[in-house]
């Protein structure tokens, strides 16, 4: 494979990228100076030091102060300790702090389960969730998944999850329909977003 197919293959990884796009990835590199793919690099080699993952809710974050584990989010005391949020990945996160709409806690599950997957733990953190859970004391879980049928898979997984792990004592709730079917929680607005909370059941 020459250098050109290699850096398609590897674009073609991402997340939405199919093999057209990604290979205008890969000229619009060449068309660039030289630059550009330097600072791509240097940038992409600093993530590995520059940034680490929360024990507590697993998102990645930005390293401010080096030796500790634990984002700012789960560092703050202000935020609402007893409602535990949980989102499919990272963006998912990131979009409902720009909506400024929830004021809790976090659970990242770094993926979805995949409608009939014979193993449905080997695609999210669950062990790592159902660890979370029992470390906290919590009034409500919000599972804030996509309204997709990928998403309402996860939904019904990890909630039968949590209600064999803690019983009833704990309200689990979901977003609202303010998302409408076959809506990615990536893509919503604050607005969306604002309504799904207030309409979750």
């Amino acid at each position: 494979m020459s250098s050109i197919d290699k850096l398609t293959e590897i674009f073609r990884k991402f997340p939405g990228v199919g093999p057209r796009q990604a290979r205008r990835f890969v000229y619009h590199l060449l068309s660039r100076n030289d630059n550009t793919a330097n600072e791509i690099v240097e940038n992409i080699s600093k993530l590995k030091n520059d940034v680490a993952q929360c024990k507590q809710c697993q998102r990645f974050y930005t390293l401010k102060n080096p030796g500790t584990d634990v984002c700012g989010i789960c560092a703050d005391h202000n935020r609402e300790q007893q409602i535990l949020m949980i989102v499919a990945r990272d963006v998912d996160l990131d979009n409902m702090e720009k909506s400024r709409a929830f004021n809790g806690l976090y659970f990242v599950l770094g993926g979805n389960v995949p409608i009939l997957e014979e193993k449905p733990s080997s695609f999210i953190r669950q062990t790592e969730l159902l660890e979370r859970v029992k470390n906290l004391s919590l009034k409500e879980i919000i599972i804030g998944t996509s309204a997709n049928p990928e998403g309402e898979n996860t939904f019904y997984y990890v909630q039968g999850l949590l209600k064999k792990s803690l019983g009833e004592n704990v309200r689990i709730t979901t977003l609202g329909r303010g998302l409408s079917t076959g809506t990615e929680l990536e893509y919503s607005d604050a607005d969306t977003i604002k309504s799904a909370m207030m309409n979750r059941r």
